[in-house]
């Protein structure tokens, strides 16, 4: 039990600390903050085409001077969002919706937990997923705690025609862990079911 506690709150905080230094890598570098006052022409500044910024690595986006980074031509960017809702939106215009989503993340933690409890087989496996989804939701929880709203700066898009709502470093190890878990609690139906066709097979004999 030792072992597996080191494992989780190793890749746990591991996931966490990669999740915080790319976000306050994405404030500093492309960081264009929405409650940042607009100056006409600079960076996180007004602007109705690119030849309104102030440089030439500067583009105008959504009515805003950005810095965006282009990583591969036509598909993906990085670029600097704050989303004070869920993944895609969600609850963006309720009031509270930050205390709702910490306590929900909380909550989601705990029926994990709970569910890991009981596999008894891919328990490793099980850790992992279990661990990379705490450290994925403690990295935006850290953020709805601390700045109000999740920053994300991945975004990944058809030519700009098809956008894809961007997402950061926790969402990436949400989406791993919970795919394991899903791999995990697929084997232990699968594991119980054949045991259990062991069983009748050996009371009919």
């Amino acid at each position: 039990m030792k072992n597996r506690i080191l494992l989780i709150v190793a890749v746990a905080l591991f996931t966490l600390a990669a999740d915080q230094v790319t976000k306050h890598w994405a404030r500093g570098t492309i960081g264009c903050p929405e409650t940042e006052p607009a100056d006409p022409g600079k960076r996180c500044g007004r602007c109705i085409n690119r030849r309104a910024c102030d440089t030439a690595d500067l583009t105008c986006y959504n009515g805003r001077c950005m810095r965006v980074i282009t990583v591969l031509e036509g598909y993906l960017d990085l670029e600097y969002h704050e989303n004070p809702g869920s993944a895609f939106g969600l609850l963006r215009n309720v009031p509270g919706a930050r205390f709702i989503l910490i306590g929900v993340g909380v909550l989601a933690l705990v029926v994990v937990w709970r569910m890991i409890g009981k596999v008894e087989h891919r328990r490793r496996m099980a850790d992992v997923a279990f661990a990379l989804v705490a450290g994925g939701a403690l990295g935006n929880v850290w953020d709805r705690i601390f700045i109000g709203r999740v920053v994300d700066f991945i975004l990944m898009h058809f030519h700009r025609k098809y956008i894809w709502p961007a997402y950061n470093v926790a969402d990436v190890a949400l989406v791993v862990g919970v795919g394991l878990l899903i791999l995990v609690l697929g084997r232990k139906k699968e594991s119980s079911r054949r045991t259990g066709r062991r069983k009748r097979s050996k009371a009919k004999r």
